[in-house]
């Protein structure tokens, strides 16, 4: 806490309060530490210990009212996930059990949890996702961090440095107390609960709670349902074998029961939990659980390092990862150690578990030694220093779990942790520097890059969506704010010299921090001038750097005020990087009142797209016009306002989409219209998806673009419509459930899983992401107020465990007078086939046969919803893309034939043919129009960038080409 001593006292009292608050939220840092060592140096620079005191009560009291609410706001996600995955263990009595005690004895929890090491973490959150009620917790929030504040200021108080071991011993005690007492209640319960089953009663099978069931288990109201329907299933009676085993009531058996987790782990991961019982009875022995180490006269005989190489001491290489130098990061070493090192145990088996734990800690140790001797021959001084240093931990080995973890996880995460765990080394190693920063960086660059190598990983490179892509740019925006405001609290040391603020870099942070609070919301929402706006941010920045740069070397002065700037700049380029690969990502126009048409009423495109929405209120439109005022789409109006055009600008070309918004009778003058001003502005005008060939400019090139089908509602049979409850077919033959709701009522396990399935086959698979005609509407954010998606259904079916088959997102198609005239299907997600799955299992597989008949159900569920609402038809191929089994005719409907083609294992416009025309669904041509053949290639390339996010010109001859090919 040597850091601490540099801030004067007003920061010194923000620390304290932050770094508790932050703690409190959940997070493991080191609240305790940090008050002892505050309360320390308050005593000796005349700060009052009472203000040490109330800052950091402030900051509990603070930070557990701010966890609350988040377990009170997301822990429902979380027991949901839980119910769903483990019925059996999170069901509806034991979830009941649970909501009774915390609001039973919660506030004596909160209280004494406080005073108890990680415990004090995780009391907030945990009492917020079991519902204690409010007033109850923050008296015992409020009591318990005044209580715990003035225990540790006052002992630190009296008894000085040497209250930092009595306290942390503690906390470990307490803890170690807790655990006991946890162990002696379980087999109470345990005991208890086995008493009663030997009774006779029925069987109760593990099932799963609805929503509506969990919601009314976690009201506020402090009631736990007496009965539910889960409950009622469970007590449904089954059949009980003649061979069925009485059940052991005896002390023994519960004893036995507890202790199953302990005898799985030591049958499952026998060397993680080895590791992890030496590693803790040193940390015992050494007493390195509650004070650090580095100081003790033994030290150097086990910690690695040059100095111990030089001396002969090798096998401190191997005695070092079983100790570490802190009580924190005893912690963390053995959270990770139990967590990442057994699932690698559990995955891989024993034996190559230990390779891996071993070699990542080697080839960390030993390649950071390596470096360091090579950079000090550079004469520079953080090299210097580097060989100078012992260090000692497994966290190499842990990392390289980490590391060798991340490649089987399913897309998207596999590709987010390896790049949270690169971003998190390497800003390390440039702001902290020291000897394990750079040992984790080789560790986690060298694991990421050869674990495919490494575990036969034969799985392509996964390729990040745009909902990656954006969510990287704002991460990295958000991460530079963060780490800027961290070295104005906390100066730092690193390779490139001391991170002390100046007057300009003061200013320059508090610029930085502010244009990006500014930039960031709306570049998560993919807006285009928020690109614009963080690439003149980074831009500029590293502009800065470059001047300061050139400045100190013209006046021949060093650069050490400099340093800040040089440190960011590093961070920036990685920035600028970010941003120029994800452009295709930011397509979203905020105020179009540039680059567009002369038709557009009003200042800008706001208006435009105001009038648009009157006009499809006041005469309806085709299944496209619910998708006409989209985000990415541009709106022409005409002149006197009485037609609305939705159209996109891509390669210099106007791509209308679909027929005008309005009357129909002046259809042809406002596509006529549309072409002049498109020309006007020299953009080559041509229609894309039109139902009506007729309304083209005389003279114009019509191609037949596909088919859609359309489904007449009126004359469809609806005397049994299926119901948003539907659970399975005839008498227990299809094991699925079927559900149509809005999207925005979604609960968030299937929405996440949707999500999971689209960035799995566009990372994995490689299938491209569509807009244009197909939106994004099944994956929109839950966060977005945008009009389109405001009204956009979505049908999904799931297995009897939860997992998500198959989901289908519908569109409104508006009519006359503001009604719903039909429905027109937006996009489709299903589940991986098993076969072409690998190791991609539990991403979302399923057999192939299993995901057709998912599709199927959702389709014609969906459409006899439709039916029994009075909807008048449903479409179910509007979007241009299903082909009609015709030769194309032109390059523009062979590179549509060419994306339908790459786009067909995930959406499967044969299969949706088949369903639609069983169903009774007529074809209904589609066509594409543009001025002349010349104007074919460019309008082929429009099209293409509009369907295909990132495409590229040299792309295009394989698109128009794919059908020779095959």
């Amino acid at each position: 806490m040597d850091w601490l001593a540099d801030f004067p006292p007003g920061v010194l009292l923000l620390v304290v309060f932050l770094v508790v608050a932050v703690e409190s939220l959940g997070v493991p840092l080191p609240g305790e530490t940090v008050l002892i060592g505050a309360t320390l140096l308050a005593a000796s620079s005349g700060l009052s210990p009472v203000f040490v005191a109330a800052a950091a009560a402030g900051g509990a009291i603070l930070g557990d009212s701010i966890g609350y609410w988040i377990g009170k706001r997301y822990g429902r996600r979380l027991l949901s996930v839980l119910n769903r995955r483990f019925p059996k263990h999170v069901g509806p009595k034991r979830l009941g059990a649970a909501v009774h005690l915390m609001r039973r004895w919660g506030p004596w929890a909160v209280f004494v949890g406080r005073f108890i090491a990680v415990l004090r973490i995780f009391s907030g959150p945990l009492a917020g996702m079991f519902r204690m009620t409010y007033p109850h917790f923050l008296v015992a929030n409020a009591a318990g961090g005044i209580a715990w504040a003035s225990l540790v200021v006052t002992v630190v108080t009296v008894l000085g440095s040497a209250a930092t071991e009595f306290l942390h011993r503690f906390s470990w005690a307490a803890l170690a107390l807790a655990g006991a007492a946890a162990v002696v209640i379980a087999v109470v319960v345990v005991f208890r609960i086995r008493r009663r089953a030997a009774q006779p009663a029925a069987d109760r099978a593990p099932v799963s709670m609805t929503e509506a069931e969990l919601d009314e288990l976690l009201s506020p109201s402090g009631s736990v349902p007496a009965t539910t329907d889960a409950d009622a299933r469970m007590d449904t009676p089954t059949t009980r074998t003649a061979s069925s085993a009485p059940v052991r009531t005896d002390l023994r058996a519960a004893i036995s029961v507890v202790l199953t987790p302990l005898r799985w782990a030591l049958r499952t991961t026998p060397a993680t939990t080895a590791f992890v019982t030496v590693f803790v009875a040193l940390g015992v022995v050494t007493g390195g659980l509650w004070r650090p180490i580095d100081q003790a006269a033994w030290y150097p005989a086990f910690a690695y390092g040059v100095p111990s190489l030089e001396a002969g001491r090798w096998w401190t290489v191997l005695t070092g990862m079983f100790i570490t130098a802190d009580p924190l990061a005893y912690l963390v070493a053995i959270v990770g150690a139990a967590v990442f090192g057994g699932w690698v145990e559990v995955r891989f088996g024993t034996l190559r578990a230990s390779v891996i734990f071993v070699t990542g800690h080697l080839v960390g140790i030993l390649g950071a030694l390596g470096a360091a001797l090579a950079l000090a021959r550079l004469d520079w001084p953080w090299a210097q220093s580097l060989v100078t240093t012992l260090d000692v931990g497994p966290s190499c080995g842990i990392l390289a779990c980490v590391a060798t973890a991340t490649a089987f996880m399913r897309s998207p995460y596999r590709l987010r942790w390896r790049l949270l765990l690169l971003s998190w080394v390497s800003i390390a190693l440039l702001y902290v520097g020291k000897i394990d920063d750079l040992e984790h960086f080789i560790t986690t660059v060298v694991f990421v890059i050869a674990a495919r190598l490494l575990l036969g990983e034969h799985r392509s490179t996964p390729r990040p969506t745009m909902r990656d892509w954006r969510l990287f740019a704002v991460s990295g925006l958000l991460v530079i704010g963060a780490v800027q405001l961290l070295v104005t609290l906390v100066p730092l040391d690193g390779p490139l010299g001391s991170t002390t603020l100046t007057q300009g870099s003061i200013l320059d942070v508090g610029v930085d921090t502010v244009a990006i609070l500014v930039i960031a919301n709306w570049l998560r929402r993919g807006h285009r001038w928020a690109w614009w706006a963080a690439m003149v941010l980074t831009v500029g920045n590293l502009l800065v750097t470059l001047a300061l740069i050139a400045l100190a070397w013209l006046a021949q002065v060093p650069l050490v005020a400099s340093t800040i700037w040089i440190s960011a700049s590093v961070l920036w380029v990685g920035q600028a990087v970010v941003l120029v690969l994800s452009r295709h990502a930011f397509r979203v126009a905020a105020n179009q009142t540039r680059r567009r048409l002369p038709g557009a009423i009003g200042p800008g495109a706001r208006r435009a797209r105001a009038r648009a929405a009157q006009l499809l209120r006041e005469h309806g439109g085709g299944p496209l016009a619910a998708s006409a005022i989209r985000p990415e789409n541009r709106v022409f109006v005409t002149a006197d306002g009485g037609h609305a055009v939705a159209y996109q600008q891509h390669a210099g070309v106007a791509l209308a989409l679909g027929e005008p918004i309005g009357d129909p009778g002046g259809a042809v003058a406002a596509v006529s219209a549309f072409a002049t001003a498109a020309e006007q502005e020299g953009l080559t005008p041509a229609v894309f998806a039109t139902r009506d060939a007729r309304i083209m400019p005389e003279g114009w090139r019509v191609s037949p673009l596909g088919r859609d089908l359309v489904l007449d509602l009126s004359g469809a049979d609806a005397s049994e419509p299926a119901g948003p409850d539907d659970a399975t077919g005839a008498a227990g033959a299809d094991p699925t459930t079927s559900i149509l709701l809005p999207a925005r009522e979604l609960p968030w396990e299937l929405r996440s899983q949707i999500r999971a399935l689209s960035s799995v086959w566009v990372s994995d698979r490689h299938v491209p992401e569509l807009g244009l005609t197909v939106g994004s509407s099944i994956d929109a954010p839950d966060g977005d107020d945008q009009e389109p998606t405001a009204a956009v259904r979505v049908s999904v079916v799931t297995d009897a465990a939860g997992a998500v088959l198959a989901a289908v997102s519908w569109l409104p198609i508006p009519g006359a007078g503001g009604t719903v005239h039909g429905w027109a299907l937006d996009a489709v997600r299903r589940a991986l086939p098993k076969d072409d799955a690998g190791r991609t299992a539990g991403a979302g597989t399923a057999s192939g046969e299993q995901t057709s008949r998912a599709v199927e159900r959702a389709l014609t569920d969906a459409c006899r919803r439709f039916s029994s609402e009075g909807a008048s038809l449903v479409s179910f191929a509007a979007s241009g893309l299903a082909q009609d089994g015709t030769e194309p005719d032109g390059v523009a409907v062979r590179t549509m034939a060419g994306i339908a083609h790459r786009v067909d294992p995930l959406i499967g416009f044969a299969e949706i043919a088949d369903v639609a025309e069983r169903l009774g669904a007529t074809a209904v041509p589609l066509f594409l129009a543009c001025r002349e053949d010349a104007d074919q290639p460019r309008v082929a390339y429009a099209a293409a960038a509009g369907f295909l996010t990132g495409i590229r010109l040299r792309d295009l001859p394989g698109l128009s080409g794919s059908l020779l090919a095959r």
